[in-house]
């Protein structure tokens, strides 16, 4: 798992083949103008479905096999959970199409916002969309490993 601010994801380009073309991809458009719905970048190895939403202060825990996910705030804030898979339980078996599982287990919480980014790998279990309700945007970027 990794955090950091969008200014430094130039540091990140070299860990997978793609993750250059996703950081540029957020530079040079405009995610706050777009509509929700699954965007195409390259056909199934890259793409991202931007989402609208309120945040709980529950929600499942999930990890996946065949993507990365760069997850990156358009508008709002939200908390992130975050665990290494190892220290979870499989509460809900793998759905393959759609590449989650859900998890129990304990998280740290992560504070996620337009300025900041969050790469998931496959060992990475994570609670997405946590907060009192804040109301946010978001585009979670997969990328096929």
């Amino acid at each position: 798992m990794i955090i950091d601010a969008l200014i430094n994801s130039k540091k990140y380009e070299n860990l997978h083949k793609d993750f250059k073309l996703v950081f540029e991809y957020i530079k040079t458009h405009d995610l706050t103008q777009m509509e929700c719905g699954r965007h195409e970048i390259r056909e199934n190895e890259v793409f991202f479905n931007l989402q609208e939403y309120e945040t709980k202060p529950s929600q499942k825990l999930e990890a996946h096999k065949k993507y990365i996910d760069i997850q990156v705030v358009i508008s709002g804030e939200e908390y992130m959970g975050y665990t290494n898979f190892d220290n979870t339980t499989i509460s809900e078996a793998y759905d393959s199409e759609k590449d989650v599982m859900f998890l129990s287990g304990n998280v740290d919480k992560l504070k996620a916002d337009n300025k900041t980014f969050l790469i998931f790998y496959p060992e990475d279990a994570h609670m997405p969309a946590l907060g009192d309700n804040n109301k946010v945007k978001k585009a979670i970027f997969k990328i096929l490993l």
